[in-house]
């Protein structure tokens, strides 16, 4: 029966006893408020039953469990049951009515709960309580009835007791559901109020976390963003840890398992979960009890960060703080993507705008109604002007240049669809004349608009202009012979063997860290001056610079015969100056260089890339990349110099060198074969250790000694009898001073020797002692 169809028991008392109790459950449905609710029920059904103590389950379908926050007389503000099990859980599955008259009698009983509290139980009465529709929603226990057990008119009092409480709950559980339907909804509003006018991404990070973990009511909150090309996430916004940037692989620790797997995690209790690093709660003083961690979707449903929040103030996290977190998510999302849009959106406009007043080409640039927009540092020298909102004919001097401003007015008016100028003059006001290459081009968005016109200019007084270039990457006798045939430098490419020398500095962005700015570009100037000067005495030219290396090739744009016994003597020498300069460092203090050198020789692509308003002469191939890799591979090697086989052929019998067997190098199925070039002892750049110290080396615990030879910042070598494979990963522990530090390496070569391994995943705190202890070395070497 529905609760509308039970009927009201007949006897006097109990009536007299129900009454007064509805009319107070009533009363309590108008507060909108369910634990008071229930704490109403609870009493009543204890005074109207005349039972010592009553309680009221709450059926939880999703979480398939009935819960009370009331338990008369315990103590337990809130307990959770599983669906079936004990007397309740039964009840709530079957909806049968248990009446129990000798609880210790029954096998149903757990007696364990009497135990923890010393209370003892006699009488049980349970029955469900139904809906208007006939389902189970709730479930009523009543303990130990003051006078005997529970009786059938008993029974019959209850279930009419608990049709018109199922009312009042029901009323009060959608109330219940509207009101935090509301306060998420006032929350949501309040979050993108703080972060919806905010674009700048570090500031929009901390408005989010700061709001998050108000919202959520949380001692803590991080987010983390997904670096999907180092696989990491990271956070340089997380409360608590303002001084220190976090940054975890995908997959490790439980913000690392959300990333990877999408899913929520909320745990209770941190410390018991295995997913749990501990870590950081060492090293910030914090202790996390627990956590709720949820993924941030993208438009496409793809992972772009993590969102977590620890210790709940008033307790743990619950399903509805789960529902709260992912809305909060999605709005918290589309600000990120905003943000991000607006970062990149501005990074381009200062990246193209640095590009522009960076190249050697003048660059102006029209609007549709012919004002001048934009002038590059370029376009002011060549056309003597500055000026912007002006017009193109004020700004090009009409008067004296005629034909370029008719040719800029027919493209402005889609009349020509564009305008060249070759080897063409522009005159200025004061009649000074710049010999100029012109280039008119309208612009226009994807759907076709007019966005006004570029005009891109270049000074070329021709021989000198391009000579002058050509020797800031060939000697002149090189220059001369490319002048003299224009063909080398049109679009295109030609195949040619080509000798390829590759230098870098060792652990640079390590010394870029302990430098300033304005001492990294001073140190990067006077090393680059020195290293160019004996690629030019051996006939080489400068390729490029990269940062902190520098390729140079020997053989293009014209080959002659002894190319590589060239590269290798132009390396020889560079590996004599560095050491001349790192005594000039030393004596101001500065600490010393270290480089390698690969040098190969092989089939190449050389030729102009690019337009033909800007081209790079280059080389291109597998014979530049193979330098690379041998460059990469000086720091496991006693030799800073590598070279491959078809150098050695050319070298073999006029400079010393090393067979060292084949090595692995990343891009090249098979072994590459190498050999080191012998140095004069005098341009040895610390490569060897001047005072030995313990190593060992194995798997985990399983390790054997071994004999060290030298030590990087990128790895070292060592002498050992265990044999190793190249490729193969294995632990290494270095005695520096009196405390040893381990190190996970993978072995880049191996031979009956020595071993050379690289150092990889170097923690922070390893790394700052591998430097020190590496400094400390170099300069001893030195003294």
């Amino acid at each position: 029966m529905t609760p509308a169809q039970i009927p009201f028991p007949a006897r006097g008392n109990a009536n007299e006893r129900l009454f007064p109790v509805l009319l107070e459950v009533m009363g309590a449905i108008a507060d909108q408020n369910l634990d008071k609710l229930l704490q109403t029920i609870t009493r009543g059904a204890s005074s109207v039953l005349e039972a010592d103590r009553s309680t009221l389950f709450v059926v939880d379908r999703v979480k398939k469990q009935i819960w009370s926050k009331v338990a008369q007389g315990s103590g337990i503000t809130e307990i959770r049951i599983p669906m079936g099990a004990g007397i309740a859980g039964q009840v709530a599955v079957t909806g049968e009515v248990i009446n129990i008259k000798q609880a210790y009698a029954d096998p149903r009983f757990n007696r364990e709960v009497d135990k923890r509290t010393g209370y003892v139980t006699e009488s049980i009465l349970c029955m469900p309580m139904k809906d208007s529709a006939g389902k189970i929603i709730g479930v009523f226990q009543l303990l130990n009835k003051v006078s005997g057990a529970f009786t059938s008119d008993d029974e019959q009092l209850l279930q009419a007791f608990a049709a018109q409480a199922a009312i009042a709950v029901k009323n009060a559980m959608l109330n219940e559901e509207i009101r935090k339907r509301m306060e998420v909804s006032e929350t949501l509003l309040k979050v993108m109020k703080s972060v919806a006018s905010e674009l700048e991404i570090d500031e929009l990070l901390k408005k989010i976390v700061n709001s998050t973990s108000e919202v959520m009511n949380a001692e803590r909150a991080s987010l983390f963003l997904l670096d999907l090309k180092t696989g990491e996430l990271s956070s340089k916004v997380a409360q608590g840890l303002e001084s220190m940037e976090i940054r975890i692989p995908i997959g490790i620790g439980i913000a690392g398992h959300v990333a990877m797997t999408g899913e929520t995690i909320n745990i209770e209790d941190a410390y018991s979960d295995s997913r749990f690093n501990p870590d950081i709660d060492k090293r910030s003083g914090f202790r996390t009890r627990s956590m709720l961690c949820m993924p941030l979707l993208n438009d496409a449903g793809e992972v772009m960060g993590v969102m977590q929040v620890l210790n709940k103030v008033t307790g743990i996290f619950t399903e509805e703080d789960e529902r709260l977190l992912n809305a909060l998510g999605s709005q918290i999302s589309i600000s990120l993507e905003n943000a991000r849009l607006f970062e990149q959106v501005r990074f381009m406009q200062n990246y193209n705008s640095s590009i522009l007043g960076s190249i050697a080409a003048g660059v102006v640039t029209l609007g549709p109604d012919g004002r001048v927009i934009f002038v590059n540092g370029a376009a002011q020298k060549i056309f003597s002007s500055a000026e912007t909102d002006v017009t193109f004919d004020e700004f090009f001097n009409a008067a004296q240049n005629a034909d370029l401003t008719k040719g800029i007015e027919r493209v402005l008016h889609a009349i020509d669809s564009e305008y060249k100028v070759y080897h063409g003059q522009f005159v200025w006001p004061d009649n000074e004349a710049v010999n100029v290459n012109i280039h008119v081009l309208p612009l226009r968005d994807r759907l076709g608009k007019n966005l006004g016109l570029v005009v891109v200019a270049q000074d070329i007084t021709q021989e000198q202009r391009l000579m002058s270039t050509l020797c800031r990457y060939m000697t002149r006798e090189v220059a001369e012979r490319v002048l003299a045939d224009r063909d080398k430098i049109k679009l295109g490419g030609d195949r040619q063997t080509v000798t390829v020398l590759f230098s870098d500095i060792r652990s640079f962005t390590s010394i870029a860290e302990r430098s300033t700015a304005e001492e990294v570009v001073g140190m990067l100037n006077e090393y680059f001056t020195r290293m160019m000067e004996p690629v030019f005495r051996y006939e080489g030219m400068l390729d490029k610079f990269m940062g902190d290396a520098m390729m140079a090739v020997f053989g293009a744009p014209v080959a002659r015969e002894g190319d590589a016994e060239r590269a290798v003597l132009a390396a020889l020498e560079m590996r004599r100056i560095l050491a001349r300069y790192n005594r000039h460092r030393l004596s101001r203090g500065q600490e010393p260089l270290q480089t390698g050198i690969g040098i190969t020789k092989g089939e190449a692509i050389t030729g102009n890339i690019g337009s033909e308003q800007r081209m790079d002469y280059t080389v291109i191939g597998d014979t530049v990349n193979v330098a690379s890799r041998l460059e990469g591979l000086t720091k496991t090697y006693e030799y800073k110099i590598l070279i491959n086989d078809q150098v050695y052929e050319d070298i073999k019998d006029k400079i010393p060198c090393v067979d060292l067997g084949f090595a692995q190098v990343r891009g090249k199925g098979e072994g590459v074969h190498i050999y080191g070039v012998e140095e004069a002892p005098d341009t040895r750049i610390f490569q060897r250790i001047p005072k030995r110290f313990e190593v060992c080396c194995g798997i985990g615990d399983h390790l054997t000694t071994a004999q060290s030879i030298e030590i990087s910042e990128g790895g070292m070598s060592f002498r050992t009898t265990s044999v190793y494979d190249a490729g193969s990963e294995l632990d290494v522990h270095c005695k520096f001073g009196p405390e040893w530090v381990p190190f996970h390496a993978v072995v880049r070569r191996a031979d009956e020797a020595s071993v050379g391994v690289e150092f990889i995943d170097v923690p922070d705190r390893t790394r700052a002692k591998l430097v020190e202890f590496v400094r400390a070395r170099t300069t001893a070497a030195n003294a």
